[in-house]
């Protein structure tokens, strides 16, 4: 899933550019899917052959699973929707297929979380992201992350060059939730 901080920097863009009427339920929704304990009931997923990386980042979520269980009324729920959309796009538009295919589930994996360890100083600077009262359970789960992967970080590449974050997040942050919830129904 995309990092904490592309989702605080996604749900901070958007309330910039949109009324949200209860902003800390939104900043809460957008980063409820990944605070819960089952990432693949959270995030509505698929089915996952990890052989094909294509279709297994595709079904990574499922928006219509989503939307046949749950509205978009409140701003937690609008939040929700939010960070789904965006781990959705992350995963079938943000990355070059030419390179998935190349590297495979397994290491495209390992680039990512490195990735994340060298963009998340530039997001919480850029974006001015503060954790709030979300900050223990976010490092928490950071923390978890980060224990076995330090040695798995040699050789790695980053694959998250700021200028595409930064074009990623104003897109996704323009998105208008209630017509891309009907252009998700009519697939």
């Amino acid at each position: 899933m995309a990092s904490f901080n592309i989702h605080l920097s996604v749900a901070k863009r958007y309330m910039d550019k949109n009324n949200i009427d209860d902003r800390n339920e939104f900043i809460r929704g957008s980063i409820a899917p990944d605070l819960a304990k089952n990432d693949n009931k959270s995030h509505y997923s698929g089915y996952r052959d990890k052989t094909d990386i294509i279709s297994a980042l595709k079904n990574k979520v499922l928006l219509d699973k989503y939307l046949e269980e749950n509205s978009i009324e409140s701003s937690y729920d609008k939040g929700i929707f939010l960070h789904l959309i965006t781990d959705n796009l992350f995963f079938t538009d943000f990355f070059d297929k030419e390179y998935l295919l190349k590297t495979g589930y397994k290491n495209f994996c390992k680039d990512l979380y490195y990735s994340y360890d060298i963009s998340n100083q530039y997001l919480e600077e850029k974006y001015e992201i503060d954790y709030g009262k979300y900050r223990e359970q976010i490092e928490n789960n950071i923390k978890k992350d980060n224990t076995e992967k330090e040695m798995e970080y040699i050789n790695r590449t980053n694959i998250l060059p700021y200028e595409k974050l930064d074009n990623f997040i104003e897109i996704v942050s323009s998105i208008n939730l209630e017509e891309y919830k009907t252009k998700v129904l009519r697939k």
